[in-house]
Parts: C-alpha cells; structure tokens; sequence
C-alpha cells in the first residue's frame, strides 16, 4: 500500500507541538544518546493502537500531555492520537492535506473537536482504512459451534510485525518480527497474510465455509451408502446363495445369473418373475451342490490348518528372539579387543601370532555386535508376519462358515421333503427370496441416496475448482516466496555477510517464516546459528527490503504500507552505551572495546554501504513499481560517505541532535525550560 508517515508528534502540557516530519525515501534521525530518538518509534506504535504505553521514562514522558502520528494515504491522510497510558485513542481523516502540512495547527484546539473512543473500536475502524474489511475469517462454520470461539478477525496491530525494527530486534538471531514472541500473535500473522497481500476476500472464507458444510455432508451419506465394492460383493454372495438354494430344490438351471442381476436388477425382477416354476423329482442336482460345497470347504480348511501351523512357528520364533534380545541384554558385550605385542627377549621381533589372534578376536566382537543391533529387526519382521498370517486365517474361517451355512440349507430342505413338505412349496420360498433381494436392490431410495451423494461430490468438486481459479492461494503464495526470493539475492549482495557466507543465498519461508542461508557445504543454516551480528543485522536488512519490495509490487492489492522503522542499526559496529559527543565519532564509540575483530574504518564503511544501499532500494522500487517506500533510521551514525548523488546530509535533513537541549522535545540549555521544536523539510 502507497502509505507513509508525514509527522510523528507530542503535544506537551503547555499546549505547545514537537514534531518530526519526514518524506518517502530514507529519512535519517541522528543525534546523541537520551534525545528522543528511539521514542520514535514507541509513539508510532502507540498510537497504532499498541495496548502497552512503551515510550521511553524521561523529558517526553514528563511533558507529554498527547501523542500524534499523521499518515498519508493515497491521496488523504489520517491523524493518529493517543493520550498517555489511555485505552481510548482517536483517528481523523483529512481530505485536504494542506491541514496536516502545517504540523502546528494539529494543536489543541485541533484535537478538541476529534473524538476518543476505546481502543477495540479505534483498531477496527482504522483497519477499514487500510482496506481490511474481512471479518469473519472462520472457514467451517459448524467447527465454530464446538469451540464456541470464533477465530480472530485479521488485526490493524499484525501490520507493525512488517513495519518496525526495534533496536533489541534489528540485529537479533532469536527473532525476526515484531511481536512474535507471543504465539497467538505470530500464528495470526501468519494466518492472516494472505488477507493483507489481497490474495483473498470475504467471499473466499464465505466459499470454505460452503466448501467444508458440503464435505460433512457427503461424509455423512458416505457413512448411509456403502461404498460400491463392498456393497456389490455382499449383493452377489446374497444373490449366488438365493439361485443356489433355488437350483437345489428345482433341479433346474436358470439362464439368469447373479452377475447379470446385479447389473440390472430391476430388469432381473421382471424377467425372473415371468419364470415358472419347473420342477424336475428326479433330478440329483442338491446332491452335486452338497458335495461341490463340501469339497470346497476342505480345501478351505487345508489351507486353514497349514497357517496355523505357520502360525505357531512364528510365535516359537518371537519368544525366541525376545529370549535371544533379553539374554544378551543383560549379558556385557567387549567393544574392542586390546592389542600387548609380545617381542622375543634375545632377539626382540614381535611375536605376529598374537597380532593374527586379536584381529580375528576384533572381527567377531563385530559380528556379534552386529547380530545383536539386527535382533530388534529380526523381532519386528516376525512380529509383521504374525499379523498376515492371523489374517488370512481370519478370512479363511470366514469362508468355511459361509460353506457351513449353504450345506446347512440343503440339508435343511430335505429334511424338509422328508417331513412331508412339497417341493413346490420350498421352490416357491426360494423364488420369492430371489425376488426380494432384487427387489431391494432396485429399491428406489438407496437410488436417491446414491444419486444425492454423485450431486454433492459434483458440487465440491466445482467449488474446489472456483476456489482454485478465482484465488489458488498456495500457488500465490508459491510465486510470492520465489519474487522475495530473487529480491533477497539482489540485495543481499550490498550488505555486510562474512566471507564464509559469500555469496549469500538466503531463503524465506511464507508459511512459517523461517530464515536460512542455503549452502552447497552445510545445508540450511537458520539465523540463529549464524554468528556474528553484522550477519544477524544483514539478515534481517535484506529480508525487510525484499518484503517491502514484493508488498509494492502488489501496489494497493496490498494491505501493508510501504513504512520501515530500523532504530540503530549501526550499534552493531559501534555499540556504545552512552554517547554525549557533539559529533559522531567512530573511532571514539569504539575505543576500549577490546572485542574488536577489524579496523573501525571497515564498520564504517559498512555502515555508508548500508545506508547507500537503502537510497538505491528506494529509488530502484519507485522506478519499478511507482511506490517509494519509506525508510525512517534512527542511529548514532553521521556524516557518512555516501556513493552516488545524495549525500547523508540529504537523508538527515536537520533531524540532528547533537548540541546540549538538542532532542525530540527541546530544552533551552540556560533555563531548562521546554521549547517548541518542529523539524520541517
């Protein structure tokens, strides 16, 4: 988003206004140690809605009575304003920009007519301004109702984590962003960055929600229809049974078989009811299905017996092999044999039989040792076996009791002609089980069901498809991380890396946000396990410039203003506690640090490079994307030699507080009094 930062301001108790403006570009605010400079950055965050009030104890904290931060956006400009340690905060959209130029009319009778309202309400409104109007982020409405907690909408304050560097984190290899050291905050960046780069809107999250209410459904007819296989095995073996017993008790072989009932089952029902029943006394054909059905079983049952024989050597060999691993567990095993050469004492040659001895003594202990690492394998190997030899006597069990049953039923209609009942009769039973199981599985609702259930996977399969050529959100973000990529290894190259990371390769994780350094040699190697902080700071350089660069790119797509805060970054090379010098002096910040491992005037070069580096990034993105990002720096450094046209003056333009009473809020040096102080460009 084309956003910067036109002043950031206090309006004191007298009603008087001390402000710092700035442009797009690199905007420098140099000085000595306690005049406000990294107070900057706290009012900034504050009055962007921070819950916690971290603006530095001192001269500003004593006289603020207000703080304000004015923003341009677009073509207008809001003004941001908080009272000290207050939940209530204010923002005003200016139309005409010529309010805000003068940073002296936002006074007190300014911030009179605006109104405070609690902090929850200043956060939501002022995200409508940045162009966040999601609100309901949930993508299953129903999981909602379980948890009974809606997911955090995406948040104005998960904006800062792109935007500040702040001085314990410019150069630190434990974190990155800002605020991620509190979990709920990091996932929430991480969850809501593809609302903030515009890869998404409200109708994505309405559309998931669909999408996961249609897939509970088909789940749920899933669970009512069973699937196809199964299904058709059981109708067939209900079908083969019914024409068994039919075939048995007629005599008669019928055209119509199971497989072709199946297949049409309404057209069998019609075809099978047209048959008259044919009886043939004579016929042996019960006795041919008895016999077939025995012989089948015993083969069955061959088979039965022969795994479980098979089963019970595997289960010797398991209790043989926990014996074995359980022996030698408790048995203490040589590691190495120790060679004591012998020499003969008149003529001193070693004795090369003992040497023989021990080598053959070394192999074995390593092939016991290694008999006794295989012995866990072997166990799990037998143990695998196991389980597919109970299964297959499982099914075999299964097999024989459904041979049971058919003999069972043949023997059962004998008896029944013996007892007197007519064959007509058992042949008309038969029949009409044949009828009833076509009959059911040409029953109309299982139809419907199944019909329902092909509907409902059509319809996910196209919302999928929409979701994929109307967003495709991993493929964005697959794209995004390879841009990022490519603009890490043109910067990275400008910055200070120690020579055993040249060249630098570093790589960005949009998922996680992880950052490493790839090599050929060492693999990945995440920041944290880098050393030194001219690395930790470069890292972190590099990585910011490359977002800033991809977040321009998608212009006013993108919810995240092109605003980066570093506040001193140069305490890295020179990291003196206190400096009251009237000019900058390296060579003074250094002296007496004894960990010193080049000359200051590397650091320094380094430092020029960096901020030299910065003003052509600026310049390089407002020439490809037609948005110039905004740099603010807070540091010790000055008076830097710049390449190029623009000359560190050019980026300090008088935010320099050097002389005694200099600072954000001025105090005149005889009278100790608070004096107006606004610094214009």
């Amino acid at each position: 988003m084309k956003a910067s930062i036109l002043h950031i301001g206090v309006l004191d108790k007298s009603d008087q206004v001390h402000s710092v403006s700035f442009t797009t570009g690199v905007n420098v605010v140099t000085g000595r140690s306690s005049t406000g400079k990294s107070a900057l950055i706290e009012i900034f965050d504050y009055c962007f809605g921070s819950s916690d009030y971290t603006i530095p104890v001192g001269v500003i904290t004593n006289n603020a009575a207000l703080y304000f931060v004015v923003l341009r956006l677009g073509e207008s400009a809001l003004v941001l304003a908080r009272e000290p340690k207050s939940k209530r905060a204010s923002v005003t959209e200016e139309l005409d920009l010529s309010v805000v130029e003068d940073v002296m009319r936002l006074n007190r009778d300014y911030f009179n007519e605006v109104d405070f309202e609690p902090l929850a309400d200043f956060k939501k409104k002022l995200r409508g301004y940045f162009g966040i109007a999601i609100t309901d982020v949930d993508t299953d409405a129903e999981a909602v109702k379980h948890r009974r907690q809606r997911s955090s909408s995406p948040s104005i304050r998960s904006l800062t984590s792109f935007m500040l560097q702040h001085q314990n984190l410019v150069a630190n290899k434990h974190a990155i962003f800002y605020r991620f050291d509190e979990k709920e905050k990091r996932d929430q960046v991480l969850e809501h960055l593809k609302i903030f780069l515009g890869f998404v809107d409200q109708t994505y999250f309405f559309k998931m929600q669909e999408l996961a209410e249609l897939k509970r459904e088909v789940r749920r007819l899933e669970g009512m229809v069973p699937r196809r296989e199964d299904f058709k095995e059981r109708a067939l073996s209900r079908l083969e049974e019914a024409f068994i017993e039919y075939r048995s008790i007629t005599g008669d072989d019928l055209e119509l078989t199971a497989e072709k009932a199946w297949t049409g089952p309404k057209g069998a029902l019609k075809q099978f009811r047209q048959i008259k029943i044919n009886l043939l006394p004579g016929s042996d054909k019960h006795a041919k299905i008895r016999q077939e059905a025995i012989n089948a079983r015993n083969q069955i049952l061959a088979s039965l017996r022969k795994e479980q024989r098979n089963l019970e050597e595997v289960r010797s060999s398991i209790q043989h092999a926990k014996d074995y691993r359980n022996t030698v567990a408790s048995q203490k095993v040589p590691s190495e044999a120790v060679l004591s050469a012998s020499a003969c004492p008149f003529c001193h040659s070693l004795n090369s039989p003992v040497e023989r001895k021990a080598n053959e003594l070394s192999e074995a202990i390593e092939w016991l040792n290694s008999e006794i690492g295989r012995s866990a394998y072997r166990l799990d190997s037998f143990e695998e076996h196991e389980q597919t030899i109970s299964n297959r006597i499982t099914e075999y069990k299964k097999q024989i009791a459904e041979y049971d049953q058919r003999i069972e039923a043949i023997d059962k209609q004998v008896l029944g002609l013996e007892n007197l009942r007519e064959q007509q009769e058992l042949a008309l039973r038969a029949k009409l089980r044949i009828e009833a199981i076509l009959e059911d599985l040409g029953d109309k609702s299982k139809d419907d069901l199944q019909k329902q259930l092909d509907e409902l996977k059509v319809k996910v399969k196209a919302l999928n498809k929409l979701l994929k050529d109307q967003y495709d959100v991993a493929s964005k973000l697959s794209v995004a991380e390879g841009k990022i990529l490519g603009y890490m290894k043109e910067l990275g190259s400008s910055f200070d890396f120690e020579e055993s990371y040249l060249p630098i390769n570093l790589h960005f994780s949009l998922e996680t946000f992880d950052l490493c350094h790839v090599s050929k040699d060492d693999g990945q190697v995440y920041l944290r396990s880098m050393g030194s902080g001219a690395n930790w700071l470069s890292c972190h350089l590099t990585l910011f410039l490359a977002l800033h660069r991809y977040f321009c790119e998608l212009g006013d797509k993108c919810a995240i203003p092109s605003i980066m805060f570093f506040d001193q970054p140069s305490q890295v090379y020179f990291p003196s506690v206190v400096d009251y010098k009237d000019e900058f002096s390296a060579a003074e910040l250094t002296k007496g640090d004894e960990n010193r491992k080049r000359p200051v005037d590397e650091d320094l070069e380094a430092v020029s490079r960096m901020f030299s580096t910065m003003v052509k990034y600026c310049s390089d993105t407002k020439e490809a994307t037609g948005i110039e990002p905004q740099i603010i720096v807070t540091d010790h450094a000055d008076n830097l030699q710049l390449e190029g046209n623009v000359t560190f003056e050019d980026l300090v333009a008088g935010r320099r507080w050097r002389k005694k009473g200099d600072g954000f809020i001025k105090i005149d040096p005889s009278t100790r009094k608070v004096e107006p102080l606004s610094i214009e460009l």
